[in-house]
C-alpha cells in the first residue's frame, strides 16, 4: 500500500516536525558486526535523519536506506534476488507478512536477541499478524488506519461513507482503488476482511463483483484515482477534490502543518494495519540488524519522532505522553475510533487481495 510521502513534495516551505525529538540510543552496545554497515529498505519517514545519525555515531554502523513505495515493489525486488538479499532489514505491513514469510524472505525474530520487545504496546506485540507458524516475524512500529479525509473549509465532517457517492460531491472525490475497496464492501453490507468467507471463495467472489459493479456505477463521483499519498495531498491542497478515502498519515501531516483538512473514521468503520521492520533471511549483517531494532525500541522518543515524520500512530509504549496536545489530537486514536476499526485479517488477505486486484483493473478499464 502506498501510504508514505515526502513532505517537500506537498508544498515548499513546510517545516519538518520533531527533528529534535530523537532520543540518542544510549543503551546500544557495540554490535558484533559482520561489517560496519546495514542496509534497510524503508518507507519515507520511518527512519529519521536524527536517529540514523545518532545510531551511526554510537555504533560506527553506517545505515544505508533504500526508499520503497509499496509492498508489491519490495516483494518483487526480493523475489528477483533469489535468496541473496541485499537488504538486511525490510519494512513489511502486518497484513502482508504471510506473503513474505511463506516465500521464505524473512528471518524469524530471535526473541533472546531483541532486548526491548517489552516496549512494544501489548495489543500489537500479541496481535495475530505478528506471528505465523508459531514464530514472531517482525517488530511493529506504526499503525495505519483508513478513513475519510476532507476539506474542513468547504464541507462538514462526513459521518458516513455515503458522502463518497453523494451527487453533490460528483467529480470532487478520490481514492486508491485497492485500499478503498474493503471499506466499500463493508458499506454495502459485505465483509471487507473476507474473514467470514474463509473457505468460500465463490461467496467472496460474488461480494467482490457486486462491489466492483457499484464502484463502476459511481465512477462519475471520482475526479481521478490516486496511487501515492502525495497525489491525494496535492489534490486536497489545490482544491481539485474536497473528499478522499485514505490513510491517517497524509491527513495528519496536513493538519499539523495548519491546512484546512480533517480526518474521520466513518460510522461504517475503517480498516487498520501496522508496519514493522523485519530481518531478511540470512541477512548479511544480522548482528547490526538486531542492534538497530534494539536501538529503535530503546526509547519512546524514537517512536514520537517517527510518528511526527510519518503522521501514523505509534506501536511503541510511552509515545503519547511525549506529544503536544495538538499532536495528540491528530496522531492518536480515541477509544471510539479504535472500536470502529477492523484489522485486516492476515489469513484471508491472501485470496481476497487477489480478487480485489483483478476487480481494480476492471474498474479502471470500465
Amino acid at each position: 500500500m502506498k501510504d508514505q510521502f515526502t513532505r517537500r513534495n506537498v508544498t515548499q516551505g513546510m517545516t519538518v516536525l520533531g527533528a529534535s525529538a530523537l532520543a540518542a540510543p544510549a543503551i546500544i552496545g557495540t554490535a558484533r558486526a559482520q561489517s560496519q554497515s546495514l542496509t534497510v529498505w524503508s518507507y519515507d519517514g520511518f527512519i529519521t535523519d536524527a536517529f540514523r545519525s545518532a545510531f551511526s555515531e554510537q555504533t560506527g554502523i553506517e545505515v544505508n536506506v533504500r526508499l520503497v513505495s509499496d509492498q508489491a515493489e519490495q516483494f518483487n525486488l526480493m523475489a528477483a534476488e533469489n535468496g541473496k538479499f541485499s537488504a538486511d532489514i525490510v519494512c513489511v505491513a502486518g497484513h502482508r507478512f504471510y506473503q513474505f514469510v511463506d516465500a521464505e524472505f524473512l528471518e524469524p525474530i530471535d526473541m533472546d536477541r531483541l532486548d526491548n520487545w517489552s516496549l512494544v504496546e501489548t495489543q500489537y506485540a500479541n496481535a495475530e499478524w505478528v506471528s505465523r507458524n508459531d514464530r514472531v516475524w517482525g517488530v511493529p512500529v506504526v499503525v495505519v488506519s483508513t478513513g475519510l479525509i476532507y476539506n474542513s473549509e468547504t464541507m462538514e465532517r462526513p459521518d458516513s461513507l455515503a458522502a463518497m457517492f453523494d451527487e453533490t460531491n460528483a467529480g470532487m472525490t478520490t481514492y486508491q482503488i485497492q485500499d478503498f475497496f474493503p471499506l466499500v464492501m463493508n458499506y454495502l453490507g459485505y465483509d471487507g476482511t473476507a474473514q467470514s468467507y474463509a473457505g468460500n471463495p465463490d461467496i467472496a467472489q460474488r461480494a467482490v463483483d457486486a462491489t466492483r459493479d457499484f464502484l463502476i456505477d459511481n465512477k462519475d463521483k471520482v475526479r481521478r484515482y490516486y496511487d501515492a499519498a502525495t497525489e491525494v495531498q496535492q489534490m486536497l491542497l489545490t482544491g481539485d477534490v474536497a473528499l478522499a478515502a485514505g490513510s491517517s498519515g497524509p491527513a495528519a501531516q496536513l493538519i499539523l502543518e495548519g491546512f484546512p483538512v480533517g480526518y474521520t473514521i466513518p460510522r461504517e468503520g475503517g480498516l487498520a494495519y501496522a508496519y514493522g521492520f523485519n530481518i531478511a533471511r540470512n541477512a548479511n549483517n544480522m548482528d547490526n540488524a538486531y542492534a538497530f531494532l534494539n536501538a529503535l525500541l530503546s526509547s519512546p522518543e524514537n517512536g514520537a519522532a517517527m510518528v511526527r515524520s510519518t503522521g501514523f500512530n505509534s506501536a511503541m509504549q510511552g509515545v503519547e505522553g511525549l506529544l503536544t496536545d495538538a499532536e495528540r489530537q491528530v496522531l492518536t486514536l480515541t477509544d471510539e475510533e479504535r472500536s470502529a476499526l477492523t484489522w485486516v485479517n492476515v489469513e484471508t488477505a491472501a485470496f481476497i487481495f487477489d480478487l480485489i486486484d483483478a476487480a481494480a483493473e476492471e474498474i479502471r478499464a470500465a
